[in-house]
């Protein structure tokens, strides 16, 4: 379950590229696919194949555990290529350049990085699955 938290992170992320340009339904069956199809090869082959390299490297299981490594290449690499592939693929906004798109509210954005930032510091508590010092 803890690593299904990280699977849906990375579909949030891809959505903020492919807002208003797809509708919702297309948005969900696109998820699905995407879930199935490229975020689960890409954790298997990363997580497996590193953590059983890391397992014979004490240290750089160490380093690992410090700095993240095993996750930001699943997480934002693979929704990174995914959102940019998307928006090129689906083209520019809905009414971008014919109606005025007003911003989103400065508010929720503070919420949402608030938010963000105290899931960050769970995930990397989680990670290790141990609470120490």
């Amino acid at each position: 379950m803890f690593q299904l938290t990280f699977a849906a992170i990375t579909v949030a992320l891809i959505v903020g590229g492919l807002a208003e340009r797809i509708k919702f339904s297309a948005l969900l069956i696109f998820a699905v696919l995407w879930f199935t199809f490229s975020y689960l090869p890409m954790a298997h082959m990363v997580w497996f194949w590193v953590v059983l390299l890391l397992l014979l490297m004490h240290l750089a299981l160490s380093l690992a555990r410090r700095t993240g490594f095993c996750r930001w290449y699943v997480v934002h690499i693979n929704a990174a290529m995914a959102a940019l592939m998307g928006a090129i693929v689906l083209g520019k906004r809905i009414g971008y350049g014919k109606e005025a798109l007003s911003p989103h509210s400065l508010t929720m954005t503070m919420v949402g990085a608030a938010l963000l930032w105290v899931g960050w510091f769970g995930f990397n508590a989680g990670s290790n699955l141990e609470a120490n010092a």
